[in-house]
């Protein structure tokens, strides 16, 4: 018998349903639903959960438009059948069933057959299709799935008078709703309740990320409903000027650009106000705002300075060169505010951009003749931060007296090497919140360890404690095929494993069951050994846990660093011999990687005492002070893009290999790297990797490397571990100069940041050479891979905060090697670099001939760059060779 026929054998009345939602006919099936009684859909509801568990219509969340012709129809079947309004809105947000038109047909036919429904029950529907947001991604199953269940909610509230929901995915939903209709889709007090509910919301901007033409569309439809006299233009600027202040941007920039406020309209004080914080799509529209407002004569003298002076302190350089056109425009000949444009060009002084330090000189020089004396002050205060060359422009026409020497910014002290102890877990509650809230590798490590200790201590003490905050937390857990089944990674994350701990720890029956059904993959050859290490010391407490038979782990780290105290690891050792416990193999392993590079003798006299076989290897890894340090280099190589792919890529490869040969199989992996498999996959447990090797910060490097080149372009670089293993141990060489120079280049300047700190750490510590990432930079500049602009500006940083020595030794040898040959033009950002380079070439002392600039120098012409390369070339070449 087919599904359709048992359907249909089952459902008893209405007679006819179940042809109606096999033919499609979504409108007939509502109208049977509608004089349904209970018998008849509690028959049905039955029918169509069968249906979902046989697989449905076998589309699922990556079948594109259009819809199935039966989605409407079982949409509207499962809101009428099914008693429970959780039941109903999962039912509508189904995959199977998401829509992508028909959205508001949709949402009359469901609000049809659950009016009959108390108005709890469908206020309980409503919130719950509420919080469905859908994708965070702006792809056709995103839009459907959240569309799919704003019409219905939004239909609902509408009909029933029920409270809007305020939260921000029912206003996304709206947005989506607006844009694709253009404006009318709900009535005026949902809208007028929508649109306040949008001018509170804060965050959306990230979940918008991506969205395409959606924003700007729904923008418009919003300032279509204003101007039908709907909604306020005023409340909606005035809401557009609060999230502002509040640090948003989209969808409020664009609403704010469809209202097209006239000049009159132009909320000019609140624009100014902005203009030192917001973020730089707001001040763009500010500076844009405020000049229509000035040129239509609506902006007072004292406004205009304000905002002129202060945009000049944006780090933006699009806005400072705006507000410099609008300063030298926007005096109208009057001595009062040619002061203040004074002002504003002497705040440009210090500009890291040297092309708009100039430009600042010259406007101020073009002016002198037209300002007061306070404005002559302010240029004669500032013009000590311009460097020489612009300087003496300025002193005839402003009377300066002469510069006072430059002197270097004092480096940031190194980090203490003193490290906090990690605490241990004494207790099951400490357990129960560390089971809930663990998630830095370190607090996991804890979580672990005390989970090993107490259980084996006293499994019911443990499980009365932690099993009802695990119940509470993370229910799924103990429907073990569910987890199996519905979490990827349930082998090989650490998070993940770190949840299946913790319920071996209470349920090890639970436990157990879920491990014979979790997916088994085996470790592949170019798996980085980093993971390897992790997943396999991960998977073997987990089995661990299911016993209870080891007393203590042996490589939970005694301090921050993640190091062992090499005493701390003997008594553990001497305490699984009293337990006559087998050791975990991938954990003995993971404690010899964790010793420091100094082995007290101490610790060595006591671990020679130890009897079992394990026991013995640690005494003779202690003797001979542990891991020798790896030979470490790297390789320069040309890959094409693709295989049988024309174009190349350059990658930058580190080998690794041990300088013993009788090592563990793990520690082996672990100093193993061939340049031909240091392949560039993203591994997802990176922040685990500085805590693997604290005494051997190149070896992680070098793991981390081939990883970085496809972090330079992303918007969510994570270069956290760069700056931990610079404050680690060990040598540092040419790989970790080749991993800055992929962070200095980043395009995110967040991890940019990181990398500009990382490099403050090595400079404080003496232990890197600029010359060294000065070259990585060259390669990865020549090869496309960075933009020389932002590395300029990384460098810059540095140099601004003591690193002079190492930027003067970096710009140097990029100078070498990136300056154009004859004929040949300048890349974009090479003005940049000589600036910076003449800088920390006056703060350094340096002399040195380089044979690129001196050829540059003796070009005709007087562009910027030209000019910048003269200046290099006085400042760093010999007196007897200028003569």
């Amino acid at each position: 018998m087919s599904f359709w026929a048992a359907i249909v054998k089952r459902a008893g009345q209405p007679g006819g349903l179940p042809e109606r939602i096999r033919a499609a006919d979504a409108e007939g099936a509502a109208d049977l639903l509608e004089r349904a009684d209970d018998a008849a859909r509690r028959a049905l509801a039955g029918s169509l959960r069968e249906f979902a568990a046989q697989g449905g219509l076998g589309r699922g969340w990556w079948a594109g438009p259009p819809h199935d012709p039966q989605a409407p129809a079982l949409r509207v079947a499962g809101a009428a059948c099914f008693d429970d309004a959780v039941e109903v809105a999962h039912w509508l947000t189904s995959p199977d069933l998401w829509l992508f038109d028909g959205y508001e047909d949709d949402a009359r036919r469901i609000a049809r057959v659950v009016r009959g429904r108390s108005p709890q029950w469908r206020a309980e529907l409503v919130r719950r299709l509420a919080d469905e947001q859908g994708w965070r991604d702006e792809a056709d199953g995103g839009r459907a799935h959240r569309l799919s269940a704003w019409f219905p909610a939004a239909r609902l509230v509408e009909e029933t008078g029920l409270e809007p929901p305020g939260d921000p995915a029912f206003v996304l939903g709206w947005l989506h709703a607006v844009a694709g209709s253009g404006g009318g889709v709900t009535d005026e007090r949902l809208t007028r309740h929508l649109a306040g509910s949008l001018l509170r919301s804060r965050g959306l901007a990230a979940q918008l990320r991506g969205t395409g033409d959606l924003v700007p569309a729904g923008a418009a439809a919003v300032a279509r409903r204003a101007s039908d006299g709907v909604l306020e233009r005023g409340t909606l600027l005035e809401g557009c000027a609060g999230a502002f202040f509040d640090g948003e941007t989209r969808p409020f920039t664009d609403l704010y650009a469809a209202l097209r406020p006239s000049p009159e309209e132009i909320p000019v004080r609140d624009l100014a106000r902005l203009v030192p914080t917001a973020p730089g799509t707001v001040v763009q529209l500010a500076v844009s705002e405020l000049r229509r407002a000035d040129d239509a004569g609506l902006l007072s003298d004292e406004l205009f300075a304000e905002a002129t002076e202060t945009l000049m302190f944006r780090p933006e350089k699009t806005i400072v060169r705006a507000a410099l056109t609008w300063a030298q425009a926007g005096t109208r000949g009057s001595r009062e505010r040619t002061g203040a444009a004074l002002r504003a060009f002497a705040a440009a002084f210090g500009s890291a951009h040297r092309d708009i330090a100039e430009r600042a000189v010259d406007a101020a020089s073009r002016m002198a003749g037209h300002s007061g004396e306070d404005g002559h002050a302010a240029v004669r205060a500032a013009a000590d931060a311009l460097p020489s060359d612009l300087r003496d422009r300025l002193a005839p026409v402003f009377r300066l007296d002469d510069r006072p020497a430059l002197a270097p910014a004092a480096l940031p002290a190194p980090p203490a090497e003193e490290v906090e102890p990690v605490p241990v877990v004494e207790s099951p509650e400490e357990l129960a919140e560390l089971a809930v809230t663990a998630r830095d590798p370190l607090m996991v490590e804890r979580l672990l360890a005390g989970l090993v200790t107490l259980v084996h201590r006293d499994r019911e003490a443990v499980r009365a404690v932690v099993e009802p905050v695990l119940r509470a937390s993370r229910p799924f857990l103990f429907d073990v095929e569910s987890a199996a089944h519905g979490f990827g990674g349930m082998n090989d994350d650490p998070h993940l494993l770190t949840m299946r701990a913790v319920l071996a720890a209470v349920a090890p029956e639970a436990g157990r069951r879920l491990r014979g059904l979790v997916q088994f993959y085996p470790f592949r050859d170019w798996d980085p050994a980093p993971d390897v290490l992790v997943v396999t010391r991960l998977r073997e407490i987990v089995r661990e846990l299911e016993t209870g038979d080891v007393p203590v782990l042996l490589a939970t780290p005694t301090v921050t660093s993640g190091h062992i105290d090499p005493m701390t690891l003997v008594e553990r050792m001497e305490r699984l011999e009293a337990a006559c416990a087998e050791h975990l193999d991938a954990d003995f392993q993971q404690a010899l990687l964790r010793l420091p590079r100094t082995i007290p003798p101490a610790a060595v006299a006591r671990a020679g005492t130890l009897t079992s076989a394990a026991g013995r290897e640690l005494a003779a890894w202690l003797r001979r002070g542990g891991l020798a340090d790896p030979v470490i280099g790297h390789r320069v190589v040309r890959l094409p893009s693709y295989e049988g792919s024309a174009t190349t890529v350059t990658r930058i490869f580190p080998a690794v290999r041990p300088r013993e040969e009788d090592l563990p199989d793990l520690v082996r992996r672990m100093c193993v790297l061939d340049p031909a498999g240091a392949v560039n996959l993203a591994s997802q447990r990176m922040d685990w990797w500085p805590l693997l090797m604290p005494s051997h910060r190149e070896v992680i490097t070098a793991w981390i490397l081939p990883r970085l080149p496809p972090l330079i372009t992303s918007r969510r670089a994570d270069l956290a571990p760069l700056y931990r293993l610079a404050c680690g141990q060990g040598p540092v060489g040419e790989v970790t100069a080749a991993a800055l120079a992929h962070g200095l280049g980043c395009e995110d300047d967040g991890a940019r940041g990181i990398a500009v700190d990382a490099l403050l750490v090595h400079a404080a510590r003496g232990d890197l050479n600029g010359d060294d990432f000065g070259g990585f930079l060259s390669v990865l500049v020549a090869a496309g891979m960075v933009r020389l602009g932002r590395a300029v500006t990384a460098l810059a940083d540095a140099l601004a905060t003591g690193a002079h020595i190492q930027v003067w030794d970096a710009a140097a040898r990029m100078l070498t090697e990136l300056l154009p040959q004859a004929r040949e033009r300048p890349r974009t950002g090479m003005t940049d670099l000589l600036v910076v380079a003449a800088t920390a070439a006056s703060l350094t002392g340096a002399r040195l001939r380089i044979p690129r600039l001196a050829a540059v120098a003796q070009r005709t012409g007087g562009s910027a760059f030209v000019r910048q390369a003269r200046r290099l070339h006085e400042l760093i070449t010999p007196k007897k060779e200028t003569s």
